[in-house]
Order: C-alpha cells, then sequence, then structure tokens
C-alpha cells in the first residue's frame, strides 16, 4: 500500500457535496405537450445546487404564470413553452446527474478494491485476475457517465487513470497464465536466451521474458521503421508513392534490390526493407524520417523500450551519419507493433502487411506452419547477436502474432521449435485457453505491454 501509484488513486471527491441533492426541495416538472420535443438547452451552471436553484426559480415561474396560460388557451397571451422546455431538460439533467453520482460510487467502489489487493506484480493468478476484474468494472462506470453532466471532466481523467492501471493489471494477468510456454521454452535447452511474446489481435498475451531486450533487434529493428515511416506519410500528406532518391551514404553490403543514385517510390522502399531486409533502404528511411522524429513517433504510441539509434550494417561498410548506441527492442512491444499492423490501426497499413506476406527470408516462422494453421506474413532478423522472427498467423477465426528471439546462436530448428509449440498449444487449446474468462470480453486492450 506504499507504492506511489495506491497513493494517487484514493477516491477523492467529485462536485463538491452530491448527496445535498436530497435536503433541496423538488417540485414537479410540467410535462411537454404531446407530440411536442422539447429542444431547450440548459445554461451553464457550476455546481449542482446551482442547477437546482435555476428549476426552482423556473418552477416559481411557470406557476405564477398560470393565468396566462388559460388565457393562451382562448388565443390571448402568450404560452410558457419556452420555461415548460426548460424545465423539461433540467429535469432530465438531474437524472443524469443522479446516475452520474452513483456510477462514480460504483467505480470508487471497485477501485478501491482492485488497489486493497496489492501490487500486481507480486499477486497470484487469482488475486491479479481479480483486479483486473474491479479495474474494468470501473472502467465501465466511468464510461457510463453523460459528458454533458458536471463530473464529466473529472470522470475522464480518473478513466485515463484507471485503464493504466488495468493495462499493468492485464499483463500481469497474461503473465501468470503463461505457464505452457515454459515446457517449450525449457525443452530446447537455451531457455535463459529465449524471449517470446504471443498475443492475439484483441491484445490478449502470453509470454516468457517478454519485458527484457534480447541482445540486439537485428533486422527486427525494421518494423518499428516502417511503422514511422507510414505515420509519418499520414501526419503530413505525403503519398506512399513519392518518389525518393537514394544517397550514396548509405550503401552497405546488401540482398535487396533498392540501388543507391536511384529514385524509388517511398512505399517500394518500405516494402524492400521489409521483404528482403534490405538495410540500404533502412538508412535511406532512416535518413528520410531524422533521429529524431523516428523515435518520437515510437514514443508517441506508448513504446518506450523501442529505440532507434543506429543504421544497418552488413558485412563491413558502415553509412554516412552511422548514429551512436544499439537500437532496442522487447519482443512485448514489436508483438503490439504487430498486432497494430493487422488491426489496421497504423496508417497505410496494408502496405505493410502486403510486404510482410513477400518475406524472403521464409526458414523462421514459415517454415513452422502448416495445415490448418494459414501463415499471413513475417519479419525475420538475424545477426552475429540474435536470432528471432516477428510471425502472424490464423488459427480458425483468431489471428496471432507469435515473437521469438534467441540470443548469441543461429540455431534455426530452436526458434522454429518454440514456433510450433506454440501453434500446436493454440490449435489444441482453442486457443489460449479451453474457455475464455467472462472479464475477457470486456474490451480490446490497448497495449499489450507495460506502460
Amino acid at each position: 500500500m506504499q507504492a506511489w501509484w495506491l497513493q494517487a488513486l484514493k477516491p477523492v471527491v467529485i462536485v463538491g457535496v452530491l448527496a445535498a441533492n436530497v435536503v433541496l426541495p423538488k417540485f414537479p416538472v410540467a410535462a411537454p405537450e404531446q407530440g411536442h420535443s422539447p429542444r431547450a438547452v440548459v445554461p451553464p451552471v457550476e455546481t449542482l445546487v446551482d442547477l437546482y436553484h435555476l428549476r426552482d426559480r423556473l418552477d416559481g415561474e411557470l406557476h405564477q404564470s398560470a393565468t396566462v396560460m388559460v388565457a393562451t388557451r382562448s388565443g390571448v397571451g402568450m404560452a410558457p413553452a419556452a420555461t415548460v422546455d426548460q424545465l423539461w431538460a433540467i429535469d432530465r439533467r438531474l437524472q443524469q446527474e443522479d446516475a452520474a453520482r452513483r456510477l462514480w460510487h460504483r467505480a470508487e467502489k471497485a477501485a478501491a478494491a482492485a488497489i486493497a489487493l496489492g501490487n500486481p506484480a507480486t499477486l497470484p493468478k487469482e488475486s491479479v485476475a481479480a483486479a483486473y476484474a474491479h479495474w474494468s468494472t470501473a472502467i465501465v462506470a466511468l464510461n457510463q457517465i453523460a459528458p454533458e453532466t458536471l463530473g464529466a471532466a473529472q470522470a475522464a481523467t480518473r478513466r485515463q487513470q484507471y485503464e493504466q492501471q488495468r493495462a499493468i493489471a492485464a499483463y500481469y494477468y497474461d503473465t501468470a497464465r503463461s505457464e505452457f510456454l515454459v515446457p517449450i521454452v525449457e525443452q530446447t535447452g537455451m531457455a535463459a536466451r529465449v524471449r517470446l511474446t504471443v498475443c492475439n489481435l484483441a491484445r490478449e498475451c502470453r509470454r516468457w521474458r517478454g519485458d527484457q531486450p534480447p541482445a540486439n533487434p537485428a533486422s527486427l529493428i525494421k518494423v518499428p521503421v516502417a511503422i514511422a515511416l507510414m505515420t509519418h506519410l499520414h501526419q503530413s500528406g505525403t503519398d506512399p508513392a513519392a518518389p525518393v532518391w537514394v544517397d550514396p551514404s548509405n550503401w552497405t553490403e546488401d540482398i535487396g534490390t533498392t540501388w543507391v543514385r536511384t529514385e524509388y517510390p517511398l512505399a517500394q522502399i518500405m516494402t524492400d526493407m521489409v521483404s528482403a531486409s534490405s538495410n540500404i533502404a533502412t538508412n535511406q528511411l532512416i535518413d528520410y524520417l531524422g533521429w529524431e522524429n523516428l523515435n518520437q513517433s515510437l514514443q508517441a504510441r506508448g513504446y518506450r523500450a523501442t529505440r532507434i539509434s543506429t543504421k544497418l550494417v552488413g558485412e563491413s561498410t558502415y553509412p554516412a551519419n552511422a548514429g551512436t548506441g544499439p537500437n532496442r527492442l522487447t519482443t512485448d512491444e514489436l508483438t503490439d507493433m504487430m498486432v497494430a499492423i493487422y488491426n489496421q490501426e497504423i496508417p497505410h497499413a496494408e502496405l505493410i502487411q502486403a510486404a510482410l506476406a513477400e518475406q524472403r527470408d521464409r526458414n523462421l516462422g514459415y517454415q513452422a506452419v502448416r495445415p490448418p494453421i494459414t501463415w499471413l506474413g513475417e519479419k525475420t532478423g538475424r545477426n552475429s547477436k540474435v536470432l528471432g522472427t516477428t510471425t502472424a498467423i490464423s488459427v480458425g477465426s483468431q489471428r496471432y502474432i507469435i515473437t521469438v528471439t534467441l540470443d548469441r546462436s543461429a540455431n534455426e530448428a530452436v526458434v522454429r521449435s518454440i514456433v510450433t509449440g506454440v501453434i500446436q498449444h493454440l490449435l489444441t487449446h482453442n486457443g489460449f485457453e479451453l474457455t475464455i474468462s467472462p472479464t475477457e470480453a470486456i474490451a480490446t486492450r490497448p497495449q499489450t505491454f507495460l506502460p
């Protein structure tokens, strides 16, 4: 209970004392005539007490105008239709405020129950499942608070805090249910070198050391470059077909089809980077985006562990402006990037999907897939420090991303055996589990990594 986030989420008072409405008089509101659609807007108020005072004043005016209303039926005087409409709108608003108060208390009660369980990183599976359910209940309640109510802004702020806490609980809840990965990884005899994350497109995941960076990302780092590129093109209004000249300074030993001193459409350069793993294409796109813009784009999407600091090098030739420091990512974040691509959350995601489906290196994930499983696309990475793949597959009606890295080994059979083991579990267990917990259906999660 001493953790900062526990203290930060202690329940607070909203909109003064909302319960004050129970001691204020409430008069009946005249209903609009049949067939009439009131369009009155409630004037801006700062407190619930102001709203009650406004209603009482209008109610008094309505009673004082009774004789005018009689005269109006004879065609004399003015009907207080505006007053009736205003009272109707205020009465409806008061009902919304009462509902908002009850929803707020429901959310606070659920959040308090989650906090009382303790730090989700140290909880057993049953308790972290309960914490996840409590946070979900709190968020659902806050989502139901009408946006025009007095506490809506505070509810929105609180919902963001709760969503962050639910994401943390969801991460540890998924991790606690990842036991089936243990024998799959341990049978390789290289468990300490393995990083593994598996997610469906609803962002339910299982993992083995998924938050720990591999020794090196190798060419897997090209996936975040592709995401940053397409995000930039969308934000700047640039057509993916726009041509870019490939600078000779970005040359290095390569097996791709992108040549220096040649102009190509940006989409073609990206495709060569992903499908053929062209280092020249990667280096040119890094120059096109710029180091700062590239990493800020990834940061804006929540990827804190991923960092692109160095261009790609072939056998021995370093490009100009090569950068400093190692590149970095985790299988958790890389898997989430692939989920975002296949969920069409990335601008021009279909172009990246097409490039993944044209992957030339098919010795890892592709070789591990057999019917009835469908291979959708893949990005591989290999150098002297790491061997890895992030592979998209379809199992029945569900799609999954399997990301595996193996440090300091070129043993392709080990990577394939891990992918095969995960696929076999998905086939025989109807996905991750034989049954789906009711809490899993509440909402698609916003991320698969620690915020």
